[in-house]
């Protein structure tokens, strides 16, 4: 059976625990979702994860965007999707991986830990979300250098792999393209 003293000192315990606990998750505020826009039904993207992939996007495509507010918007639903569609492309334990780490970088301790970002990723600052990105890009650890690589490439890959985007890097588009853009 617990003593007083003893029952005192887990308590103490117990509290300083919750305390450290509160100072790394930081302020208790709601999550931002993600609003597209778009009528795509997502197949593997969650709310948190459409919000992880658009704040990448963001930063991994800086320069490559449209600047004009509603541009740039459309631009960024359109490689969400992108990510969308190309995860649901993947064989299931690919989806799998990806997943989980779309729910370590969404989760708000290890988002702060292994990221560096201190707010939820919609919220956060797109120079914080850069740094994130550099620091994983050149981490001694393979497995950071891994998941920065993959990132990296589903959101190109759902960028330059869209119509939208190749005029502006000069990309002369495919005949059965222009025929269709011809057509409507």
């Amino acid at each position: 059976m617990l003593s007083r003293r003893q029952f005192i000192k887990a308590g103490i315990a117990g509290t300083a625990a919750l305390v450290v606990a509160r100072v790394v998750y930081g302020p208790f505020a709601a999550t931002p979702v993600w609003q597209g826009g778009s009528a795509h039904r997502f197949a593997t993207l969650s709310d948190a994860s459409r919000g992880l992939i658009a704040a990448l996007a963001t930063a991994i495509l800086d320069g490559a965007l449209p600047v004009d507010a509603d541009a740039h918007a459309g631009a960024v639903a359109e490689v969400v999707v992108g990510v969308d569609k190309a995860v649901a492309a993947l064989q299931p334990a690919v989806q799998a991986e990806l997943q989980q780490l779309f729910a370590l970088l969404n989760f708000p301790v290890s988002r702060r830990l292994l990221a560096g970002v201190s707010q939820p990723w919609l919220k956060a600052p797109t120079d914080e979300v850069a740094a994130f990105l550099q620091n994983w890009r050149d981490s001694r650890f393979t497995l950071l250098r891994s998941g920065f690589h993959g990132l990296h490439q589903l959101i190109l890959a759902a960028w330059y792999g869209s119509p939208n985007a190749w005029a502006a890097i000069g990309y002369a588009q495919p005949a059965h393209v222009l025929a269709a853009q011809q057509a409507n």
